[in-house]
């Protein structure tokens, strides 16, 4: 591994103890509570899903009462178990934020894990930002270093690799730990890490509570080096540690270290328009442009998508072929189809193929149609602003083709109003559209009061949830 760094547990250790609001920059603070706003969306969203159930009654099965609220539900539970359901519902619908450089996924780790810690210890807002903070730009940072090699080369997912350091971050931060119990705490982390992208080939809804994992998991380290549990000091660069299980010789861990504290890098978030997988936003984005012009699905002979290799390789290997949700939300074929014969990518126009079994002919039939190639434009601009490029041969002979960037990423960033209306079509269903303004209201104001922010899931939760659509 090239720039490792002895250190490197420690520094990040200490950069997690010792952060404080003053040391947070505004812009930062800012992007933090924005990531707060959208999971409370996201969760919102994946309320009701199968697999937002199925670890919820798991976690009333196993867990004990506690003060952290949980999704869709009254009751409240101990924060790992809290933290593990809200983190599945926001990271499970394909609705949570991204990064783009570094190709992760970071509040549906960081954001649960705050809120579950906030309503047990009934902190502030400053201290939850604070937090954030924390737990996002070490998972970004640890992105930098490692990915999308990691996930390329070795095959694991991103979300809970890395998610949960950057949970045990934020728990770390909340918790008050010193300095060498929080790099034992990193260390348990650590030790949880895990998860592959094999969902990626062959379906499967595991990958669903990868972010559920990350945030119980980064809380129990926190909460075991507490209890004075510790771990390798050298857990994240030793030669048997972190990054050489997971991101073997192509891993740069002086980009984890790197002015940290100094240079922060949550400006590189990204909000999603729609419910699906973040590599298929800028072909849908350019598909759209054609069907705007007129466009039907009776019209192709031909598709190709010019794509940046991560992913071509990421979401253009399951094909026109699906079996589950999973499958649909990742095929770069199948939500392309779905875009011209059923209209969009919100989790509706998903239920409404599930329920046909994954099996629309005419969506089938399109989707067989397109064919994924690696654009040298493509690729170069990937770290910097995702972008596809969509060309459709048309039975006439006519070709039509379109440029676009994913919208909401950092080249093209939402509002604070772009974002609202985001969470408006998130969680109306469940919440009622005066309590979600109420809500962001409430977020808004923690960049210059600090108030608790104890039971913001609470709200809503006598309502029935109710399947969500999202078409910011």
């Amino acid at each position: 591994m090239e720039g490792t760094h002895r250190g490197l547990t420690e520094e990040l250790a200490a950069f997690a103890a010792g952060l404080r609001w003053e040391d947070v920059p505004g812009e930062v603070c800012e992007q933090a509570a924005r990531q707060v706003l959208d999971g409370y969306g996201a969760m919102h969203a994946g309320s009701d899903r199968s697999w937002t159930k199925a670890a919820r009654d798991y976690a009333l099965k196993e867990g004990v009462p506690g003060r952290s609220s949980v999704i869709g539900i009254r009751h409240r539970l101990r924060a790992a178990q809290a933290a593990f359901v809200n983190a599945t519902a926001m990271h499970g619908l394909e609705l949570d934020d991204y990064h783009v450089s570094a190709a992760v996924h970071a509040g549906c780790a960081v954001v649960p894990t705050v809120l579950a810690l906030g309503d047990e210890l009934n902190v502030g807002s400053r201290a939850a930002l604070t937090a954030i903070s924390a737990g996002t730009e070490t998972i970004i940072r640890l992105g930098l270093a490692m990915s999308p090699e990691m996930t390329q080369d070795r095959g694991f997912h991103v979300t809970s690799v890395f998610g949960v350091i950057g949970a045990a971050a934020a728990a770390i931060s909340l918790l008050g730990l010193e300095e060498r119990a929080a790099q034992h705490a990193l260390g348990i982390a650590a030790a949880q890490a895990g998860g592959t992208t094999e969902f990626t080939r062959t379906g499967g809804e595991i990958k669903r509570i990868h972010a559920g994992l990350a945030a119980s998991n980064g809380i129990r380290a926190a909460n075991l080096a507490q209890l004075g549990l510790t771990a390798p000091l050298e857990s994240l660069e030793g030669r048997r540690g972190f990054a050489q299980a997971f991101g073997g010789r192509r891993v740069s861990l002086d980009r984890v270290s790197r002015r940290l504290g100094d240079d922060w890098h949550l400006d590189g978030l990204g909000v999603k328009s729609w419910s699906t997988c973040t590599g298929n936003h800028a072909p849908i984005a350019a598909l759209e442009k054609l069907r705007r012009q007129g466009l039907e699905p009776d019209d192709v002979a031909s598709i190709t998508v010019y794509t940046d290799k991560t992913t071509a390789d990421h979401c253009g290997q399951l094909g026109a072929h699906v079996t589950d949700m999973t499958g649909a939300q990742f095929s770069l074929h199948i939500s392309l189809a779905m875009r011209l014969v059923l209209g969009g990518n919100d989790p509706s126009h998903y239920a409404a193929l599930e329920a046909a079994n994954f099996a629309i002919p005419e969506v089938v039939r399109l989707a067989s149609l397109i064919k994924i190639a690696v654009g040298e434009e493509e690729e170069r601009s990937f770290t910097i602003a995702p972008s596809a490029r969509v060309v459709v041969q048309r039975k006439q002979g006519q070709y039509m083709e379109a440029h676009a960037i994913a919208p909401g990423g950092p080249s093209q960033p939402f509002t604070w109003h772009d974002l609202q209306q985001k969470v408006h079509a998130c969680a109306d269903a469940t919440v009622g559209p005066e309590e979600v303004d109420s809500v962001g209201r409430q977020i808004r104001s923690w960049l210059h009061d600090d108030i608790p922010v104890t039971g913001l899931l609470d709200q809503g939760t006598s309502r029935t949830t109710g399947n969500a659509s999202t078409h910011a």
